[in-house]
C-alpha cells in the first residue's frame, strides 16, 4: 500500500540456471541486499491506502538530516458517511535502543463527515542534534468512526542520515566496478559448471535407462507376485474342499452303519407284516361283502342328494335376484339423497346471496339519502360559486388546447362524457360550469 516507488536499474548479469550455480547466486544476493539497503529507502515519497470506507495519504521526506526540520502533509477522503471520526497520529524517533515520541496528537476530530468530503493538515517537526547509530522515524495512525476502530497502520517512515545521496551514489559506483570484476570470475566458473552440467546430463540419461529397466523388472515381479497369490488362493480352496469331502465321507460311513441296523430291523418287521397281511386278507374278503351292501345304500342316498341339490340351486338363484333388486333400490336411494342435499345447499346459498344483495342495496340507498340531504342543506356563497371550493389542481394543456377535468371534480358536479359545459373567461381566469339539462315537456 505504499505510494509509487522508483527503483534504479541494477547491473545486468547474464545468469543462466541460478539453481545450478550456488556461488554466483551468493554473490548476486549479497550485492542486491547492499544496493537495496542504500537505494530503496530513498525512493518512497509517502504512505497511502484505499479502503471501502475511506482513503488517506501521508506525504513526507524519506531522508532527513539530523538537527533539521521537515513537514508532513495529511490528506483523507470519505467514501461513506463517517460518524464520530477521530484520527490520532504518532511519530517516533528511534536512536540506538531508545524511542522518542516526536509527535502524538489527534489530527482529525469530526462528529460527521459526509461521503466524498476531504480533509487535510500539515505538521512541522524538528529532529534533535544528537547523532545515534542508524536512526529512523516510525509512524502510527489510527481511524475511529461509527463507534468503533476502523483502520490502524504502523509503518517505517523516514531514515535519518548524516551522508548525502551523492556520497552514497559514489559508493554504489565503486561497488558496481567490483561487481564487474566478480562477473569475469563468475564467467570462468560458469564454463566449469557447464562442463559439469553436461556430465550430469549424461548421468541423468543413464539414470533414466536404469529407472526404465527397474520399472520393467518391478512390473514383472508384480505380475509374478499376483500369479503366486492366485495359486495360493486356489490351493487354500482345494484344501478346504478336501477337508469338507473328508468330513462328508466320515458321515457317510456312519450313515451306512445306521442303514444296516435299520435294514435288519425292517426285515424283522416285514416278516411280522406278512403275517398281519394274511390276517388282513381274510378280513378284506369279509369287508368286501359288507361293501356291496353299503354300495346299494349309497346309490339310494345319492339319488336323494341330487334332488335336494336341485332345490338348493333354485333357492340360490332366487336369493341372487332379490339381492340385485335390493342393490338397485339402495343406489336409487343414494341418488335421491344426494339430490336432496344439493337442493338444500342451493336453497341456503340462494337465500344468503339474496340477503347480502338486499342488505348492500339498502345500505347504498341509505348512504345516498344522507349525502343528498347534507349537500342540499349546505348553502353556497356567490364567492364560492365563482372561486370554487378551495381544492386546486394543476392540469397540462394537451394538443388542440384540450384540458382534462379532474375525476373527483367531475363526479361532484355530475359531469359525464357527452355533457355540455359553459366556459366563461375574464380577469385572468377561466370558469367552467355544467349546463343544466332541460326536462322534456312531453
Amino acid at each position: 500500500m505504499y505510494g509509487a516507488t522508483y527503483y534504479p536499474d541494477l547491473p545486468h548479469f547474464n545468469i543462466r540456471g541460478m539453481a545450478m550455480r550456488p556461488i554466483r547466486l551468493i554473490w548476486l544476493i549479497s550485492l542486491m541486499v547492499l544496493i537495496a539497503s542504500l537505494i530503496i529507502p530513498l525512493s518512497a515519497q509517502g504512505f497511502s491506502t484505499i479502503e471501502n470506507d475511506l482513503e488517506y495519504r501521508l506525504d513526507y521526506p524519506v531522508e532527513v538530516k539530523t538537527s533539521t526540520c521537515f513537514t508532513i502533509n495529511f490528506w483523507m477522503k470519505a467514501h461513506k458517511t463517517l460518524a464520530n471520526l477521530t484520527v490520532p497520529l504518532a511519530i517516533f524517533y528511534h536512536e540506538d535502543s531508545n524511542v522518542i515520541t516526536l509527535y502524538s496528537d489527534i489530527i482529525v476530530s469530526s462528529n460527521m463527515l459526509g461521503a466524498g468530503l476531504t480533509l487535510s493538515k500539515s505538521i512541522s517537526l524538528c529532529l534533535p542534534a544528537v547523532r545515534p547509530v542508524e536512526p529512523y522515524l516510525r509512524t502510527k495512525i489510527e481511524f475511529y468512526y461509527n463507534g468503533s476502530k476502523g483502520l490502524s497502520h504502523e509503518f517505517y517512515m523516514s531514515v535519518v542520515r548524516t551522508e548525502t545521496y551523492a556520497e552514497l551514489e559514489a559508493q554504489v559506483s565503486t561497488l558496481r566496478s567490483k561487481v564487474s570484476d566478480l562477473e569475469s570470475k563468475i564467467s570462468a566458473l560458469e564454463k566449469e559448471l557447464d562442463q559439469k552440467s553436461q556430465e550430469l546430463s549424461k548421468l541423468k540419461d543413464d539414470y533414466s535407462q536404469l529407472l526404465a529397466n527397474y520399472l520393467s523388472l518391478k512390473e514383472s515381479y508384480q505380475n509374478l507376485k499376483d500369479d503366486y497369490q492366485r495359486l495360493q488362493e486356489d490351493y487354500l480352496k482345494l484344501q478346504k474342499s478336501y477337508e469338507s469331502l473328508s468330513d462328508k465321507h466320515q458321515l457317510t460311513l456312519i450313515d451306512l452303519e445306521r442303514m444296516r441296523a435299520l435294514y435288519d430291523s425292517l426285515t424283522r418287521q416285514f416278516n411280522k407284516l406278512e403275517e398281519q397281511y394274511s390276517s388282513l386278507l381274510r378280513d378284506y374278503e369279509s369287508t368286501l361283502s359288507e361293501l356291496r351292501t353299503y354300495k346299494s345304500m349309497y346309490e339310494d342316498l345319492k339319488t336323494r342328494h341330487e334332488d335336494l341339490r336341485t332345490r338348493h340351486d333354485a333357492l340360490i338363484a332366487e336369493a341372487a335376484q332379490l339381492r340385485q333388486k335390493l342393490a338397485d333400490l339402495e343406489e336409487d336411494y343414494s341418488s335421491l339423497n344426494r339430490i336432496y342435499e344439493a337442493t338444500l345447499g342451493e336453497s341456503s346459498l340462494t337465500k344468503n346471496i339474496l340477503f347480502a344483495q338486499t342488505a348492500a342495496v339498502a345500505a347504498g340507498l341509505g348512504i345516498y339519502a344522507v349525502l343528498s340531504r347534507r349537500l342540499a342543506k349546505k348553502p353556497r356563497s356567490p364567492e364560492a360559486a365563482e372561486e370554487g371550493n378551495g381544492e386546486k389542481k394543476i392540469q397540462k394543456i394537451l394538443s388542440g388546447r384540450r384540458v382534462t377535468i379532474p375525476s373527483n371534480a367531475a363526479a361532484r358536479l355530475g359531469i359525464k362524457e357527452g355533457d355540455l359545459v359553459e366556459i366563461n373567461y375574464g380577469n385572468g381566469s377561466i370558469i367552467i360550469r355544467p349546463v343544466e339539462k332541460k326536462e322534456d315537456p312531453a
